[in-house]
């Protein structure tokens, strides 16, 4: 008669431990590079050295042409959306790598797809061989932010401005 009320107050628990334990892991979803397409400028997501990835705790994917098209989604979502993660491919191996754990190459001579020439790199070995090759400088992923808030966001939000100022005249 014991064993069952043991039994019976640990259930509970157990089933607690084994819903936790067969929770499932989100990891980034394969970029179907030539088809998908950016969820930030509607591109069609071409090169694998750029492709980006958010990832939502519900496990959906959104994708991305470039890593600053990631930036400005991210800035302009994180509020409305709970996110679980943030990848970037590595520009050398082409692999997944979290985007806060990422390093930086903003290089002019370095272009990417939306032309804020911003590439990831998982070693800083590499990074620094790139850097010697096409100059630039060395950012994480704060700074990343900052940059495509400020020279990309910004500029796109005076533009609209602009533009809609120019049409009342």
């Amino acid at each position: 008669m014991k064993l069952s009320k043991i039994l019976l107050w640990m259930a509970p628990a157990i089933f607690l431990f084994i819903s936790i334990s067969c929770e499932k892991e989100i990891k980034p979803v394969p970029i179907n590079y030539g088809q998908d397409e950016c969820a930030y400028c509607r591109m069609k997501i071409t090169d694998p050295r750029y492709g980006s990835e958010i990832l939502l705790k519900t496990g959906k994917a959104y994708k991305f042409d470039s890593i600053e098209c990631l930036a400005a989604f991210y800035i302009e979502n994180k509020e409305k959306m709970k996110i679980n993660s943030l990848w970037v491919p590595d520009f050398i191996s082409k692999k997944f790598i979290p985007a806060e754990k990422a390093l930086y190459l903003h290089s002019d001579n370095l272009p990417s797809p939306m032309g804020m020439n911003l590439t990831a790199f998982e070693k800083k070995e590499e990074l620094e061989k790139m850097k010697e090759k096409y100059g630039g400088e060395v950012l994480n992923w704060n700074q990343v932010v900052d940059l495509v808030k400020k020279e990309w966001i910004q500029k796109k939000h005076k533009m609209k401005m602009h533009n809609h100022n120019h049409m009342n005249m």
